[in-house]
């Protein structure tokens, strides 16, 4: 069970999820402890000490979530999946920010307790996400042309059986 849960390689999405969750055990402190520096100790604006945090946390979770949470063959070249990571990371980015100057500038909170909210939905915005579109074919869920753009495989056009 334990060789099932942090070693083979898996598409359970519950493993994945777990995996996940391990994966970000990691890459927080990178993201929350970094922008705790950043900002304390360095007076960075703290809209952009998240944004250099989250970045930097990025990186670390690409790394360990392309070699052990989602590591089935997708039929994409490495970049495309990669872009597609860092496009979902860029999303997470930017409800990160909006999500830390709300809650710090209009609502009022600290700024460290508006990261653990931004952290919170983005962990849920980019597990969501990543599963999604790394175990879907792109030929499923985006217009044929595109999934073609995409993918190292030639797509066949759906006949429905008609030829």
């Amino acid at each position: 069970m334990l060789k099932k849960l942090f070693i083979h390689p898996t598409n359970h999405g519950l493993i994945q999820l777990f995996r996940y969750g391990m994966v970000v055990a990691i890459a927080a402190p990178i993201d929350l402890g970094g922008y705790i520096i950043l900002k304390a100790h360095f007076n960075v604006y703290y809209v952009l000490a998240a944004t250099i945090s989250f970045t930097t946390s990025l990186i670390v979770n690409y790394l360990l979530s392309v070699a052990w949470v989602f590591t089935a063959k997708t039929g994409r070249q490495k970049y495309v999946d990669a872009t597609i990571f860092a496009a979902i990371g860029i999303v997470g980015l930017g409800l990160t920010d909006i999500i830390v100057f709300v809650f710090t500038d209009l609502a009022h909170f600290n700024y460290i307790v508006s990261k653990l909210i931004a952290f919170t939905i983005v962990f849920c915005w980019s597990f969501g996400a990543r599963r999604f579109i790394f175990h879907n074919r792109l030929r499923d869920v985006l217009p044929p042309k595109i999934a073609a753009m995409l993918s190292d495989r030639p797509i066949k056009p759906k006949t429905n059986g008609i030829v």
